[in-house]
């Protein structure tokens, strides 16, 4: 799916509308405090990605919709604009909100999924896991949003969004590309936005190794496409860990910075 930017503009938690389809606990009385948080270890550490088939939207397969629980927070795509905010768990009841997300507009699928996720996620009291499909369910049991556990991986083509070097996180040169092509057989491949360049990963888990990289020879365009050449295949080889969430993948170094961001 084409990926736009996204608007800097965040959900109000105090505005009309978006108080009913944002803030989770709805915009009723009774049910607006969650109660005390306990139990729910086993949704976090996994990439949850909607079942867009049991929507019953027309075209929703192209549509890529998530959702990721970390030990207090929660954060996710609805399948037009990204999300996060808080959750709480105690047993098999569960309760999130409030939530913000990006504003961007979407139509067609993404519009519909979109709007049937932010409903959903409205109505959740509670949550099932069997096998490796995560129910999230209403106060009367019935199963508004399906989820599928999804392993965190590299393997495909990536797009860059951002590098670090020079002590800074810095956006792709205007008029480069940069790519990364992690292939199944252990090779990775793409180009600086002035060379291309090949080299061999591993991944186990989350735990990568890139490198050795060489790159062909031709000059650069411009003195800020030949640093960002540099620092590209520098942040590479540095990436000692992945993170990814739907089409974005971050490269983390053994600091813990992000050496480069992805996407797809």
């Amino acid at each position: 799916m084409t990926r736009s930017a996204l608007s800097s503009a965040w959900w109000s938690a105090l505005g009309g509308f978006a108080l009913c389809a944002v803030i989770v606990s709805g915009c009723g009385g009774e049910d607006s405090a969650p109660g005390a948080s306990a139990g729910g270890a086993e949704l976090a550490g996994t990439q949850w990605v909607l079942d867009a088939s049991a929507l019953g939207v027309s075209g929703a397969g192209s549509v890529n919709s998530w959702i990721s629980f970390a030990r207090a927070s929660v954060n996710g795509n609805d399948g037009c604009n990204a999300f996060s905010g808080s959750y709480e768990v105690d047993g098999s009841k569960l309760r999130f909100g409030p939530l913000a997300g990006t504003n961007k507009a979407c139509s067609g699928p993404a519009d519909e999924v979109s709007r049937a996720v932010t409903t959903g996620l409205a109505r959740v009291r509670a949550y099932e896991i069997r096998a490796d499909a995560l129910q999230l369910k209403d106060a009367g049991g019935e199963t508004v949003l399906t989820y599928v556990a999804s392993t965190p991986g590299v393997e495909g083509d990536w797009t860059v969004i951002s590098v670090l070097y020079d002590d800074a996180i810095r956006s792709v040169v205007v008029g480069t590309e940069l790519t990364a092509d992690f292939s199944a057989d252990g090779t990775l491949s793409g180009n600086t936005g002035c060379n291309s360049f090949r080299g061999d990963y591993t991944l186990e888990g989350r735990t990568l190794r890139v490198g050795p990289l060489t790159a062909t020879k031709d000059a650069c365009p411009s003195k800020d496409a030949s640093e960002q050449e540099k620092g590209y295949l520098a942040a590479l080889e540095s990436a000692v860990r992945i993170e990814q969430t739907g089409p974005e993948l971050t490269l983390l170094n053994s600091k813990g910075q992000m050496a480069v961001t992805l996407s797809r």
